[in-house]
């Protein structure tokens, strides 16, 4: 498959990207997105509601945050998930290893999460 880029900010890159890159792109943007969101699929993305608060449950973003990246359809098993939490900011950053259905690693080294 083969999608625009999308740099950082969210805006399109006029390069074209494919592979591991494409593939770590769309779990980015199913990471930032809040479920419900988007109307064509009200189910995809995460229930941000858990990020919110004083009283954060780690295993429950690691679950949520494993739940949101096996959404795309050609991550076969999510091995690693990592955060850090920067609660003065209101962001977390999230790091992950999956497996793809075909086999190949696919690695994210930071996905900002903003919680505010």
């Amino acid at each position: 498959m083969e999608s625009l880029k999308l740099d950082s900010a969210g805006d399109i890159q006029f390069e074209m990207i494919e592979g591991q890159e494409e593939l770590a792109q769309c779990c980015r943007i199913g990471l930032g997105t809040n479920k419900g969101e988007w109307f064509l699929n009200p189910d995809s993305g995460l229930d941000y509601s858990l990020f919110v608060g004083k009283e954060l449950n780690e295993a429950q973003l690691h679950d949520e945050l494993t739940r949101g990246l096996l959404q795309e359809e050609r991550i076969q098993s999510v091995d690693a998930v990592d955060f850090t939490i920067d609660r003065k900011a209101r962001k977390m950053l999230v790091r992950f290893e999956a497996t793809a259905a075909d086999g190949t690693a696919v690695t994210l080294e930071e996905v900002q999460i903003d919680a505010g």
